[in-house]
């Protein structure tokens, strides 16, 4: 049996044609419908396989309301007429061409005709309907890919301008904190070391003035001692922008160094477990992960409320590094960390988030109010450099 996109539409007005017809192909296991009525013919073009029809019908005042339904249809459509005809030549010209201006797939038979040539001829008309079901499912599905794709890209888009409106404020917030980071140098070079060096010149101006050698003797120890000062601030600057232990011993022994100078500078407790089997072998891992804990502790101290603070730094496969810094302060909630109204706290954790995912890793922050804050950083460890 086939089914109903294979029903066969039969339109013959004049004595018992149809029924014969419709018997016949019943009785081949086709499935048919007798078509009689104008509001019929308007409709036959939906889930229909093949029309068969008289001549009488399409010369009737119904086969103009058919050859409109004909017109109509979509595209993808050419619904194949088999038109039963008795006339002349003049007579199947007339309605080959009648056929042919609404429909794009006419076959003529000449009566009487034989079962076999009725049924060849259905079969043929259903074969190439079913090749126009295929095209209409494919021209479906095509729209939808492409409903689905414009989505995509819709969505996307929006993804990339919010994106890119966020690394514009990022940009600029992290300008301004690069820029007070400046200020703050030049401030401790002009109102320390600068103060100190002048305090140096003007003693050893005094020095060259004195001929009492006590005097000489204590001037020369207070330049001394500027100088020592002086030497102890220029080290601490230098240990600050870019600590030798970093690429002396590895990041492992710079976590270390560094919770001791977060201990002794903000009195918090800062407990460490490095792993050195972990350290990341690229150099520009080493730095941005050693600069990103220290952003992380500095949040900690400032923000924790004196809370203790704990790191580590584990191996983590595939080659990876993994560091988490956890602390039992007030917290957060993360989400907070993409609202476009972005505080001092969290602009430093957008920039660290955005650098982990250039370096292909991922950044996790555990945290809500009142439960601590647990910040998670993964990379690869990169190649020997």
């Amino acid at each position: 049996m086939h089914d109903k996109d294979e029903r066969v539409i039969i339109i013959a007005p004049v004595g018992q044609d149809a029924e014969a017809m419709a018997g016949l192909l019943d009785a081949q296991g086709f499935e048919t419908q007798i078509c009689n009525g104008s509001d019929e013919s308007r409709q036959i073009t939906d889930r229909a396989g093949a029309l068969l029809l008289t001549e009488e019908a399409l010369e009737s005042p119904q086969g103009s309301l058919l050859l409109d339904a004909l017109k109509a249809q979509p595209p993808w459509s050419e619904l194949p007429l088999i038109v039963l005809t008795s006339g002349g030549e003049s007579r199947r010209a007339g309605l080959l061409n009648l056929a042919a201006a609404a429909a794009g797939s006419v076959t003529l038979l000449e009566r009487p005709i034989s079962t076999l040539t009725l049924t060849r001829s259905v079969q043929v008309a259903l074969r190439s309907r079913h090749r126009q079901y295929q095209v209409r499912d494919l021209v479906a599905q095509l729209a939808n890919l492409n409903q689905t794709l414009e989505r995509r890209v819709a969505k996307r888009t929006a993804e990339a301008v919010e994106q890119a409106q966020k690394l514009r404020l990022l940009s600029a917030e992290l300008s301004l904190a690069e820029e007070a980071e400046r200020r703050r140098i030049a401030e401790m070079l002009h109102e320390d070391l600068q103060q100190l060096l002048v305090a140096a010149r003007m003693q050893l101006a005094a020095l060259c003035r004195t001929r009492d050698s006590v005097q000489r003797e204590a001037i020369a120890r207070e330049i001394a001692d500027v100088l020592e000062r002086s030497f102890k601030l220029t080290k601490s600057l230098t240990v600050e922008l870019a600590p030798p232990v970093l690429y002396e011993h590895g990041l492992a022994a710079a976590l270390e160094w560094l919770a001791a100078e977060t201990a002794k500078n903000y009195d918090v407790e800062v407990t460490v477990e490095a792993d050195s089997s972990a350290n990341p072998k690229a150099a520009d891992v080493r730095i941005f992960l050693f600069r990103a804990v220290r952003e992380l502790l500095l949040n900690s101290a400032k923000h924790a409320g004196g809370s203790a603070v704990h790191m580590t730094m584990q191996y983590g496969r595939p080659d990876k590094v993994r560091i988490i810094v956890a602390d039992d302060g007030p917290g957060f909630d993360p989400n907070s960390l993409d609202d476009k109204r972005t505080g001092s706290q969290t602009v430093g954790l957008l920039n660290i988030r955005e650098r982990v995912s250039g370096f292909g890793g991922k950044f996790h922050i555990d945290s809500s109010p009142k439960r601590g804050t647990r910040i998670t950083l993964s990379l690869p460890r990169g190649s020997d450099t």
